[in-house]
């Protein structure tokens, strides 16, 4: 088995060098941790007696009773930010429909009617009038309107438009806007739409005057029409979105029963006795030395040593385990590892200069390593780490609760805060959120442990210093490990997506159709990308530069030929097919001149993958009789799609270059090809080396179908106006 293990080891590199990397981190880590650190810990049961005297080594707070003011302060709070729950009536809609198409309906008949003495005429008008709780000028407007039928059409469309968004009473509206509640949560929704709401997202019966008033004017173009179709609508429409006092009720418990007790803090001074020898340890003194024990940070002890690289490596462990089982495409070599680790590192050996130094702790740099690990690798990974080097920072600075709580709250923030960051300028933004969060915590820390105003309002300041540091200390460093690493950001992936790019700005001059081709494949990609859970940046990027390569000879693709007259026609197809598969070369060349990321390099090179250049491959076979043409030389020379993000480069180019062939653009036609090209990719295996799942595919096509369909849709033929009209 040692030789089976040896020999596996031995026999990969790869493997051997991530776990040299895995050592010399977790040595690194213990050492930071160790230096000038020492660690108490107590092992008492209560009953037991003291053998020795035992002090508080530092100060620390313990948990004491629970504080019921503030746990109901807690809970009024949170219930405060309950929203209110609205039901949405479905069924309103449908009786509202009924009730118009009722009443046109008897509009209608009483239209119809002919031999009727006026006494009755006028008794069948106050019946319709009170049946539809409408005024008898009203009933008798509609029943004088030319188009009935038409009529009816633009109230039906009005109905749905208006209570299909919802309707919601004045009353309601206002006790919301007094209560400045701006959200609401909706019931009754389909399944998939967002429940929360703006309450302004709502009409009230007010807003409806004008609202009606505004689409009945590209309704109807009668004047006098007009009138009876806003007094009609006005009239007939119905709140629909309705406050539901119960489960709104419900919600808040719910809320409330999530809300932990806050408790007491009994606070211990530095040097404090708490056991004498000979006493006997009591439930007080046990409570103190789990505060000393949870708060204490290194170790003195023979045994602490080893206890930390337990710990440190039991943390690396961890890391490797969700490294391998969840993003380990993530990790092809040795780079992003060490990236990693380098990134812990340093961030834990800044942590421990701050904490011996005369700085506040509060200034520990976590967020700095969750936002670098979340710009360079990946967002969830930064996570994993924050919660590992958080638990470190703690222990370097012998108060876990503090240290700890405030740079896992930082981290996330930092975390998520800079998910979104596609410019260096806006790692400021993150920074401040880290900050603001920061701050948070520390007052929040302080208000539960009644520390005095002054001193948590200077953590607090502190802390928001913490969050704008790691602002500037990212944008300084970010640069160096996106140049040492050959990291690819969305920073540095945004910059190449201006299309003022020179080699961009010579495609579009040299190669129009292929520079538009780009784009429409950029657009594809993107959506893809976004539908899989990929990168919709890098993927859009890349397709800019996809064919670059086909600048040098950009007449020998169709989509930059002119005339009908093609100059395959004097080229032999296996020459022709050589020209078509340069670009390929071409394209890695010219991206490596103008120094493009490695990443779109990559997709460059595989945009094509294997394929079959299949036009003349079938020409070659119709001009030569035996078996002596040989497909490869025919193929592309890949190799085939590594990533999601370069397998659906590859489809949207095929799929973008395939839809210009179609005679018919028809949605359906579309469909078919989309799904034809995507197969034929697939029974091909270009796609066998990235790891698209059929459901990935699935989706890639829906999203294909959906734009191209947009591009190519057909406009109606308007008809002719009426001569009447016309003079």
């Amino acid at each position: 088995m040692k030789k089976m293990i040896n020999r596996k080891i031995s026999g990969n590199p790869r493997l051997l060098s991530h776990i040299g990397i895995a050592v010399l981190t977790c040595l690194a880590l213990v050492t930071i941790i160790q230096w000038d650190s020492g660690l108490f810990k107590a092992e008492f049961r209560e009953g037991d007696i003291a053998l020795r005297d035992i002090y508080a080594p530092y100060n620390f707070d313990i948990r004491g009773d629970i504080n019921i003011k503030t746990t109901e302060d807690a809970r009024k709070k949170i219930t405060g930010l309950v929203l209110p729950v609205f039901d949405f009536k479905g069924g309103t809609k449908d009786s509202v429909l009924k009730k118009a198409q009722s009443l046109i309906d008897s509009a209608a008949l009483f239209k119809a009617a002919q031999d009727i003495s006026e006494q009755e005429r006028d008794v069948r008008l106050d019946e319709i009038a009170a049946a539809y709780n409408l005024s008898e000028a009203l009933v008798v407007s509609i029943v004088n309107l030319k188009d009935l039928e038409e009529f009816h059409k633009q109230v039906k469309n009005a109905i749905e438009s208006f209570m299909s968004k919802g309707i919601i009473s004045v009353s309601e509206r206002a006790r919301l806007e007094d209560d400045n509640v701006t959200k609401i949560m909706l019931t009754g929704v389909i399944e998939g739409v967002e429940p929360e709401r703006p309450v302004t997202e709502f009409f009230t019966i007010d807003d409806l005057k004008e609202e009606v008033g505004i689409f009945s004017s590209s309704a109807i173009r009668d004047k006098k029409e007009r009138t009876v179709f806003v007094d009609f609508v006005n009239a007939i429409l119905s709140v629909n979105v309705v406050y539901n006092k119960d489960e709104t009720a419900r919600h808040m418990q719910l809320a409330e029963q999530k809300v932990e007790p806050v408790y007491n803090m009994i606070e211990v001074k530095k040097n404090e006795t708490i056991l004498n020898k000979g006493e006997r340890i009591g439930k007080d003194h046990i409570a103190k030395l789990k505060g000393i024990e949870q708060n204490e940070s290194s170790v003195t002890k023979i045994g602490g040593l080893f206890g930390i690289m337990i710990l440190v490596g039991l943390f690396i462990v961890l890391a490797v385990l969700y490294i391998k089982f969840y993003v380990s495409r993530l990790f092809t070599g040795n780079k992003e590892l060490g990236l990693l680790a380098i990134i812990c590192v340093l961030v834990l050996l800044a942590a421990k200069g701050i904490v011996v130094s005369p700085w506040p702790s509060s200034l520990v740099p976590v967020a700095v390593a969750s936002m670098l690990i979340a710009i360079l690798i990946n967002s969830r990974l930064a996570i994993i780490a924050t919660c590992f080097l958080s638990i470190l920072a703690g222990m370097i600075s012998g108060n876990i609760l503090d240290v700890a709580g405030l740079s896992l709250v930082g981290g996330i923030v930092g975390v998520f805060a800079i998910r979104g960051v596609r410019r260096r300028s806006q790692v400021m933004v993150a920074g401040l959120s880290v900050g603001f969060a920061n701050m948070s915590y520390i007052i929040a820390m302080g208000l539960v442990r009644s520390l005095s105003f002054d001193t948590y309002v200077t953590e607090s300041l502190f802390g928001l210093a913490n969050g704008i540091m790691s602002a500037i200390i990212i944008t300084g460093v970010l640069p160096v490990f996106e140049s040492v690493f050959k990291i690819t950001t969305d920073i540095s992936l945004l910059e190449l997506a201006d299309l003022n790019h020179p080699v961009l700005k010579e495609m579009v001059i040299k190669a129009p159709g292929t520079y538009h081709h780009s784009l429409v494949v950029g657009n594809l990609v993107e959506a893809a990308c976004e539908a899989i859970g990929a990168n919709s940046l890098l993927a859009r990027v890349s397709s800019y530069f996809h064919d670059i390569g086909k600048i040098e000879k950009a007449s020998y693709f169709s989509e930059n030929q002119s005339t009908e007259n093609s100059v395959h026609d004097k080229l032999s197809p296996t020459m022709s097919s050589l020209v078509i598969t340069n670009h390929v070369k071409n394209g890695v060349e010219l991206a490596h001149k103008y120094r493009l990321n490695k990443k779109i390099v990559d997709i460059i090179r595989q945009h094509h993958g294997t394929g079959l250049v299949f036009y003349f491959f079938k020409r070659a076979l119709e001009k030569v009789t035996d078996e002596s043409i040989g497909e490869q030389s025919f193929r592309y020379p890949g190799p085939k799609p590594q990533t999601r993000e370069a397998a659906c480069v590859l489809l949207a180019d095929s799929v973008e270059a395939g839809s210009r062939a179609l005679d018919d653009p028809t949605p359906s036609r579309i469909k078919g090809l989309v799904r034809k090209i995507i197969n034929n990719k697939f029974i091909d295996g270009q796609l066998d080396e990235c790891d698209l799942t059929l459901k990935d595919l699935e989706r890639i096509a829906e999203v294909f179908t959906h734009i191209l369909t947009g591009i190519f849709h057909t406009r109606v033929e308007y008809p002719d106006e009426p001569e009447k009209q016309k003079q």
